[in-house]
């Protein structure tokens, strides 16, 4: 009873029986599981039949002649097994079966030479490489030649195994070889699988053509060099080839690889363009990569020394057989004879060019044939189909003979190093020979190749079987004969017997009228009583079959004697005669003589039957055929193998579909049969294939014999094999001993090769033991002998060293006493120096110190008188003063008293005179007059030489009330505002500025050096705590200057230099006192020098860049400021209060913003500050000041260098950090906006900013810094998720819930978050928690966008055009639209199957909430649901990448504004639209004039452009000129270069692509045929190439006009900007004539302005911002003023934003509308004064 598990052996439906194993189910059924899974009921009656399986056949086995189960089942069971664990070599003896796997394995690397190189056969698992090796240790052990034959069908794998051997015997030999043979006989594969391999059904790599390799070795083993000999080349595959088969592989690899250069200079194209390439409608092998394929074929030429020339001569006829291939023939008939000729075309003037032959005698070589007649040469025409067979004669001859040439080539390569005759040396033959083919339709190549193959299994069973078993008969062994399959009655039939089938073909080729069909009859005669020939069914039938050893064969015999005959004609001959093609001749010089051409100089053999009347009467010379050559190849062929021992691989199709895993056992069933695998089995296992004479044993095995069982010298050799064996081997029929050899199974060979290894391994080691014992004792007596000697010497050499030591020390002895002599006579006279040095250093340091000391009083001193003289003479000049105004009043005095006396007198004369008592007291009262001011004298320091030179003049004064009668003296300032310092403090600063590397002036740019040259007033370089009194560099404007005082108020605040002002609620108090008590300061004031209307920094003012600027954030200065007030700008109440940072850096920046020329002053403010600054926490702040400014604006190249020169030198954690923030502003260029709260956070921590920009639902984190631009961000971002197509992907920032883009340009993103903290702020919020963010988005596509160029960016663009659905941002009337994206976005995301829950996550991704509650969820739902059901996607299964890119592409046709770039413009001139301020948008589709978001105004496509320019209009704005077809539009903008540099680009790609273009001229040229008859207008269609160059002037083209083709130049077309035709209505704008019409009636539209824009309006545009109406005391509220009103107040400040830097101008505008107003006042005849405060 059968076991659960058991195997058995079960019938099958493919008539061997297969393998199944026992399974008992649960409920204890008993099933059989066969090896394809089929499961069937076990009953006992079958229980009882069944055959239990071998456990062999159970696992399987390297060696089948180790299977249990020795039957067809056992055998193919096991190649089964080994094929599923992907074991594709099996051993049958000595024989090796390759299963061809149709996939790659890591089975051929060098370790796996290294591996079974010097192993035996059996010793390791089945290899090709166990193979190799047996045939070159069998060559170099037994001196003999060897041969492996490699038989299989087509597709088995032949080529493959022919290489890995040839790879085995080159590694093998390369490492005894220093030569470089082996890599040029590994080079030779390549170029012959090029010229000789071809995609057929059954194998992509099939060779069409037989090839024996010979490679020679010399007797070391190493490779000497090599022979190929090639057979029967399929010629026919160069004109015909079967469907889904290509032709040679080299013409497909050379069309693939080479240049654009090569490709036009041979005229080629693509290989669909060739018939001779697409006959087989496969133009492409899947697997192979013929570019890759071509570059290997060239290096392998260049290895095999083909020079470069030779290598283009060869791709010369190959293109030449293309072109050849193309040419067409036009029949006619003349005098009642059918002739034919040459079609004109491109090609036949090619080949005629490469060929190098006159194109007559080209065209009449391929349509005329000559034969010679008994007196002379006849010509007769041909028809087209037969000068289309002779084409193809020629073709297939220029083929044959250039492969030939080629073998030759690498022979004389690979062969040269055999100076002596090959047969001295040791040779190993590679066949690898065309397989058994049998396809659909069978011909004449088909029955060669098969009679080739019918001989190599003759020779296999010949070897196998019938030498092996005569061997046997002859040596008198006892054997039962097996019975084999023998093919000899099928090679009987072909080529053996009389009247054989290739005979018959022979003879038929010879008859002039012989044709396929006399040929048929004649075999069907002869054979149709032999059971291997099939006759034809009837008389129509063309086919016949023959029974091969592999199957039944069918042929036709249709092209038979054709083939056969194999003829060229003799006028192609005498046409390559008068070649100049060097390679073509030689190819052919075997046909040709000097003396014309030889038609009988051929090697080839006539076949003819011997019963035939024409081989005993016909004794004229024949024309050889091709069946004939190829039998005496063969029969060399085999003469050659019968010579060497042969060794036999067997390659087996596991299937006809080239698929891997996959077995047919039927197919392989098949092979396994006519192959005789089972018969080699049997007599390997049953025979005694290793055979040696007596001899030969003898000597090889004598190790292994025991001479006290037989002795050599008096046994016979062949009773001392017999002992060796009885030795050796257990069995009895393990041997047997033959008359004259011994006998041996396939096994035992390497069994007494590893016993005899064994053997004299062990008598090696006694014979090493023995020698290295008597050399050990030899080197043991030397050695001792030596040790004497040595012991000798080193006794006397020892005592000599104690004597000389005892020596040494008292020579030690002595130099000690002297060396302490010596040593405290030097420490004596190192005392005394150092006591002179001292003495001579303290002497020069006070002689030093002395000098400076006398300098410094003397300085002082001079300093000093300085002083006191200019103190003197101050005091002289008010001494002067005073006595003048004393002297004065005095004689004022004496001028009352004297009239006092005389108005006295008259009134005494009139009255008594009364005694005059008051005189002291009338003198006292004139003593109380009070006393004029006095002037007090404010000295400033100036510089001794200024000094000098204005002594002599008047000082500047101010007037102050002296309280006191006596003059009030002020003490002059010091040159610095620190007292001047003593010695020692003047030596302590010294050395601190020696310290501070700001202070070296060997630098070219230091900051030391900069201020010298260019600071004010001789201003020092370094620290300074006090206000300025003026700055530190000169200005021409005066508005400049005072706000740099301004800024160093800040600055000093910021840094904590200068307390900050107490708060306002503290102050208001005290300061309306305290101004009271404050004496009004005299002499200028800003009054007086901009005009009390001048106020920086104004709300609302307009940036230079366009738009509505938000809100400043440096505070607007009060405008209710008399001219007594003595503030700066930014002084006022406004600034002098408590500020944070933050506000600080605004209104330092804020001024640098505003007035881009005080950006130097500003920064040597700051670095001012940095030097020599003791404050740690003041530095600080100064380097985190200048990191941010450095951050938003950059310096003047004036002064970059120093500035660079100056942030180097600085501290080590802001030296690198402030360093690159430098060089990125001058990079990325500056700011337009104040800097934001996080970059002052960043500069603190000098850190980058860790910022989140979103990308479709992900984040991408990004290290950006101040000056970090839209661009850079939009390319990192790119460079994370791997997006190529950038184009038109911008950065988006959002507050809340807008969003506006910054584009993908020179944008700086912080100044749009600086923005959003401006809004923050205007809403009473912190600027750190403003709540913006970025995100990428498609803002822009261009005319051409291609969704296929790059797919993550489709997916984008699609994810974002799905969340617009949703979000309601893409909107539609039509919800057609809707479906039907939705539509899409199902397939997207679920594929083609319908699921109605998914539906109803698709109307949730994409309708919009508001459509779904206007239109229920199940309406959408079953929307979708049919327009899923119904579209394409459901049976034409598209890929989800087009699907997205269809979804793409019709956004952007259904949104193009959504994907638009906006512009603000002002249209000045142009046809008149509705209105003249309106947004322009770019895009794909063209451009558009749009009022709002969704009006359109105007819309202009592309091809309506005619120029697109810009014009220069102020240097704040310009303006674009369109002109259309329609008219001239004139549009000022702030970004009119944007605008028209995108348009531009978008033109020019347009043109680019275009296929359609506009004659500009008339052309006629009736001489010259190729060219193009058009008139100006003309719509023309572009044929453009791929790979024409640019360069070329003329292109073809077709009228669409007329219909006719031609050749233009370019320079007399004009391409338009479209991708498709234009209509009729835009050709007639487009074309010459309406382009006059509309000339003449246009004039009114171009100079037509728009209705004219008011004085308001361009003062908003253009006019400087407007302060408040009072000017003189308003108040908060007052009103802005009106600068386009009318006015009677004289202009302080001119009306035009562009004049406000400039000053001449701004003087001069002034002054010009003073005269204006002074003019309508004479005119008005008013009295109003100009300077009137009403």
């Amino acid at each position: 009873m059968l076991r659960k598990g058991e195997w058995v052996w079960v019938d099958s439906d493919i008539g061997v029986p297969i393998g199944a194993r026992v399974k008992v189910t649960p409920s204890g059924q008993r099933l059989l599981v066969d090896d394809e899974g089929k499961e069937q009921s076990l009953s006992q009656e079958q229980e009882a039949s069944v055959r239990i399986m071998h456990p062999t056949s159970v696992e399987g086995v390297d060696d089948m002649i180790k299977l249990g189960d020795m039957t067809e089942a056992g055998l193919l069971r096991n190649l089964l097994l080994r094929h599923k664990r992907d074991i594709i070599y099996t051993y049958t003896g000595s024989v090796l079966v390759a299963v061809n796997p149709y996939q790659d394995f890591p089975l051929y690397s060098g370790d796996q030479v290294q591996l079974y190189h010097g192993r035996k056969l059996g010793e390791l698992p089945p290899h090709i490489f166990a193979i190799a090796e047996s045939c070159y240790c069998n060559m170099m052990r037994h001196l003999r030649n060897q041969c492996c034959i490699i038989s299989g069908e087509s597709g088995a794998g032949k080529t493959e195994s022919t290489k890995l051997i040839l790879q085995y015997m080159a590694a093998v030999s390369g490492e005894l070889s220093e030569k470089q043979i082996e890599q040029q006989i590994l080079e030779s594969n390549p170029i012959l699988e090029a010229f000789g391999n071809a995609k057929t059904i059954r194998n992509d790599n099939s060779s069409r053509f037989g090839k024996y390799l010979e490679i020679f070795f010399n007797k070391e083993g190493v490779i000497e060099g090599a022979r190929v000999e090639q057979y029967l080349l399929e010629k026919s595959r160069v004109c015909h080839q079967a469907p889904e088969e290509r032709n040679y592989h080299m013409f497909y690899c050379m069309l693939a690889g080479v240049t654009a250069e090569e490709k036009k200079t041979l005229g080629l194209g693509d290989a669909k363009e060739y018939k001779f390439l697409s006959k087989g409608s496969s133009v492409v092998c899947g697997g192979r990569d013929d570019a890759k394929d071509y570059k290997i074929i060239r290096s392998a030429m260049k290895i095999l020394t083909f020079s470069e020339s030779q290598c283009q001569e060869i791709l010369k006829l190959l293109a030449a057989i293309l072109h050849l291939g193309n040419i067409c023939f036009q029949a006619n008939t003349q005098n009642n004879l059918e002739t034919s000729d040459v079609s004109k075309s491109e090609h036949f003037s090619i080949a005629a060019s490469i060929l190098e032959v006159h194109k007559s005698s080209l065209a009449t070589s391929l349509t005329h044939r000559s034969f010679m007649t008994n007196r002379e040469r006849v010509t007769t025409p041909l028809s087209a189909e037969q000068a289309s067979d002779c084409r193809d004669a020629f073709v297939k001859a220029i083929y044959n003979k250039l492969f030939i040439w080629i073998v030759g080539k690498i022979n004389r390569v690979i062969s040269k190093r055999l100076t002596s005759s090959p047969k001295s040396f040791l040779s190993i033959g590679l066949l690898d020979i065309f397989g058994f083919e049998n396809f659909n339709t069978n011909s004449f190549e088909q029955l060669c190749i098969n009679f080739a193959n019918e001989k190599l299994q003759q020779f296999f069973v010949g070897h196998i079987f019938k030498l092996e078993q005569k061997e046997y008969r002859k040596e008198d062994i006892v054997w039962n004969n097996i019975k084999f399959s023998d093919n000899q009655s099928i090679l009987d039939v072909l080529a053996v017997k009389s009247c054989n089938l290739l005979a018959l073909i022979d003879e038929e080729s010879h008859f002039p009228k012989g044709s396929d069909f006399t040929l048929l009859n004649k075999m069907n005669q002869q054979h149709r009583g032999n059971k291997t020939y099939i006759a034809s069914k009837s008389q129509h039938d063309t086919d016949f079959g023959i029974r091969h050893f592999a199957g039944v064969v069918y042929y036709d015999s249709n092209g038979f004697l054709e083939k056969n005959r194999d003829a060229v004609s003799f006028d192609i001959f005498k046409m390559v005669e008068m070649t100049t093609n060097k390679l073509l001749r030689e190819v052919f010089a075997t046909e040709l003589s000097t003396n014309g051409v030889k038609m009988s100089n051929n090697k080839k053999v006539i076949m003819t039957p011997k019963t035939s009347l024409r081989a005993q009467t016909d004794n004229r010379k024949q024309v050889a055929t091709l069946s004939g050559h190829f039998r005496q190849s063969l029969d060399s062929l085999m003469k050659a193998l019968s010579a060497c021992q042969p060794f036999f691989i067997r390659c087996f199709k596991p299937n006809n579909e080239k698929q891997s895993k996959t077995f047919d056992r039927e197919l392989c069933m098949r092979q396994l049969r006519y192959s005789g695998m089972m018969d080699t089995i049997r007599i390997r296992k049953l025979g005694y294939p290793i055979r040696h004479t007596f001899e030969d044993f003898l000597k090889r095995y004598r190790v292994l014999l025991k001479t006290t069982v037989c002795d050599p010298r008096t046994e016979t050799a062949g009773a001392c094999c017999d002992a060796i064996c009885q030795t050796v081997f257990k069995g009895a029929d393990e041997w047997k001993i033959g008359r004259t050899k011994i006998f041996l199974r396939d096994a035992h060979d390497a069994d007494l090769e590893r016993l005899r290894e064994h053997k004299l391994s062990k008598i090696a080691l006694v014979i090493q033991r023995v020698m290295l014992g008597h050399k050990d004792r030899k080197s043991f007596l030397k050695k001792r002998r030596a040790a004497v000697v040595l012991q000798n010497h080193w006794k006397a050499y020892r005592q000599k060293q104690l004597r000389r030591k005892l020596r040494h020390g008292f020579d030690r002895l002595a130099s000690k006493i002297r060396s302490r002599k010596l040593w405290l006579q030097y420490q004596r006279q190192r005392a005394a120096a150092l006591t002179i040095q001292s003495q001579v250093r303290g002497y020069r340091v006070r002689k030093d110190w002395k000098q400076k000391r006398e300098a410094v009083i003397l300085l002082q001193a001079h300093r000093r008188g300085l002083l006191a003289r200019r103190v003197a003479q101050k005091m002289r000049e008010d001494a002067y003063l005073l006595r003048l105004a004393k002297e004065n009043e005095e004689k004022i005095a004496l001028e009352l008293q004297q009239r006092l006396k005389v108005i006295a007198l008259s009134q005494l004369a009139e009255e008594e005179p009364e005694p005059i008592v008051k005189q002291h007291s009338v003198d006292h009262k004139y003593d109380l007059q009070p006393t004029p001011p006095v002037e007090v004298v404010k000295q400033e320091a100036r510089r001794s030489d200024e000094f000098e030179k204005k002594r002599n003049m008047p000082e500047p004064v101010e007037e102050t009330l002296v309280e006191t009668s006596e003059p009030e003296i002020i003490a002059p300032a010091s040159l610095s505002a620190t007292p001047t310092p003593s010695l020692e403090e003047d030596e302590d600063e010294d050395e601190d500025e020696d310290e501070d590397k700001f202070d070296d002036a060997t630098d070219e740019f230091s900051f030391f050096k900069f201020s010298i040259l260019h600071f004010q007033s001789n201003t020092g370089h370094t620290h300074f705590n006090q206000r300025l009194k003026q700055p530190l560099l000169p200005h021409d404007d005066e508005g400049d200057a005072l706000a740099c005082l301004t800024i160093w108020w800040i600055i000093l605040r910021f840094m904590e230099d200068f307390p900050e002002p107490k708060s306002v609620d503290a102050m208001s108090q005290a300061s309306s006192t305290i101004s009271r008590h404050i004496p009004h300061r005299q002499g200028r004031r800003l009054s007086h020098l901009v005009g009390l209307d001048q106020i920086i920094l104004r709300k609302n003012k307009k940036k230079f860049s366009g738009g509505n600027r938000k809100a400043s954030v440096i505070p607007e200065e009060p405008e209710n400021i008399n001219e007594s007030d003595d503030v700066l700008i930014g002084e006022g109440p406004t600034l002098d209060r408590p500020l944070s940072s933050l506000e600080k850096l605004h209104i330092i920046i804020g001024y640098a913003l505003s007035r881009p020329d005080i950006r130097d002053e500003i920064y040597c403010q700051i670095c001012k500050q940095l030097v020599n600054n003791k404050n740690r926490k003041s530095r600080r702040q100064g380097w985190i000041l200048l990191s941010i400014c450095l951050g938003i604006f950059p310096p003047t190249d004036f002064f970059a260098k120093y500035l660079e020169a100056f942030v180097r030198k600085g501290p080590s954690d802001y030296g690198e950090y402030c360093t690159e923030r430098l060089r990125r502003i001058i990079a990325n260029g500056g700011r337009k906006e104040l800097p934001c709260w996080i970059e002052e956070q960043a500069a603190k921590s000098k850190e980058p900013i860790d910022v989140s920009v979103t990308v479709d639902d992900r984040t991408v984190s990004l290290q950006v810094d101040s000056a970090s631009t839209s661009a850079e961000v939009c390319q990192a971002v790119a460079d994370k998720i791997d997006l190529r197509d950038t184009y038109g992907f911008s950065l988006y920032i959002s507050l809340y819930d807008k969003m506006w883009s910054l584009g993908s340009c020179g944008k700086h993103v912080f100044d749009a978050v600086s923005q959003c903290e401006q809004e923050m702020r205007r809403q009473d919020k912190e600027e750190k928690d403003t709540p913006w963010t970025l995100s990428i988005r498609k803002e822009l596509f261009t005319p051409w966008h291609d969704c296929s160029v790059d797919p993550i960016s489709t997916d984008l663009i699609y994810r974002q055009v799905i969340k617009g659905l949703k979000m309601g941002e893409y909107t539609s009337e039509k919800e057609d639209e809707y479906v039907q994206l939705a539509a899409k976005h199902y397939y997207i995301q679920f594929g083609s199957a319908y699921n109605k829950d998914n539906v109803q996550k698709v109307v949730k991704d994409c309708i919009a909430t508001t459509l779904i509650e206007n239109k229920s969820m199940t309406k959408w739902i079953q929307l979708i649901s049919a327009e899923h059901l119904q579209g394409p996607y459901i049976n034409g299964k598209p890929t989800t990448d087009s699907v997205k890119g269809e979804l793409v592409n019709n956004a952007q046709h259904a949104w193009p504004l959504h994907f638009s770039k906006f512009y603000e413009a002002t249209l000045t001139s142009g046809p008149p639209l509705p209105k003249s301020r309106f947004f322009v948008a770019l895009n794909g589709s063209g451009i558009f004039f749009m009022d709002g978001r969704d009006k359109s105004l105007l819309e202009i496509s592309y091809l309506e452009l005619k120029e697109v320019r810009m014009i220069s209009d102020s240097h704040f704005s310009e303006s674009l000129s369109l002109t259309t077809v329609k008219g001239e539009y004139v549009l000022k903008s702030w970004e009119a270069a944007d605008m028209a540099a995108l348009i531009e680009r978008n033109l020019d790609g347009l043109r680019q692509r275009s296929v359609y273009a506009l004659a500009r001229q008339d052309a006629s040229k009736p001489d010259d045929p190729m060219s193009l008859v058009c008139k100006r207008g003309d719509l023309l269609l572009v044929e453009k190439d791929e790979e024409s160059s640019p360069d070329e002037k003329f292109m073809n083209v077709t009228n669409q006009r007329t219909g006719v083709s031609g050749a233009v130049h370019k320079d007399t077309v004009h391409f338009l900007p479209t991708l498709e035709k234009p209509t009729d209505v835009m050709l007639e704008l487009l074309s010459p004539g309406q382009r006059k019409t509309s000339t003449t009636q246009n004039p009114t539209h171009r100079n037509e302005t728009v209705a004219p824009t008011s004085l308001k309006e361009f003062a908003f545009e253009n006019f400087r911002p407007a302060g408040n109406a009072g000017r003189h005391g308003a108040s908060k509220g007052a009103i802005k003023e009106k600068l386009w009103a009318s006015s009677r107040d004289p202009l302080k400040q001119p009306l035009m934003r562009s004049l406000a830097g400039n000053s001449d101008l701004s003087s001069l505008a002034c002054s010009t509308f003073t005269d204006i107003l002074q003019t309508n006042a004479s005119l008005l005849q008013t009295h109003i004064p100009f300077f009137s405060n009403s």
